[in-house]
């Protein structure tokens, strides 16, 4: 069985960004007769889910942080994100990244031409 994961993108305490891969915790879920085995994470708490379609860009992407922490599921194309510690990764469809670089400078996106659509999972806001 290959690990469940997820990129994440966060901000240090000097607002540099950068790339983390997480695997996470997975355990056996009794499955129904029928049904194939399910190695099912721990919830995660997520506000609402948001399907959203990307219009094409003409213009020179630019640097920006997540709006709030989120989960983002690239649904179709590909994905080309830049952190600002300088590292950059083209992920393709069904890649699944935790924004968490809420402020500092940010990271730049960049999509395969044309519409693209993604799966927004913001999570639900704690007490820090």
């Amino acid at each position: 069985m290959q690990p469940t994961h997820y990129v994440r993108i966060w901000a240090d305490r000097a607002g540099e960004s950068h790339f983390q891969d997480v695997s996470l915790d997975v355990s056996v879920s009794p499955a129904e007769p029928g049904v194939a085995e399910l190695w099912v994470s721990n919830p995660v708490d997520v506000d609402r889910a948001h399907f959203v379609t990307v219009q094409a860009f003409d213009q020179e992407p630019d640097w920006h942080c997540a709006p709030r922490r989120q989960f983002v599921v690239f649904l179709d194309g590909w994905v080309r994100i830049t952190v600002s510690d300088g590292e950059s990764r083209t992920l393709p469809a069904g890649t699944v990244v935790l924004v968490e670089d809420v402020s500092g400078r940010g990271h730049v996106t960049e999509h395969e031409p044309g519409e693209r659509r993604v799966l927004l999972l913001p999570l639900v806001a704690t007490a820090e």
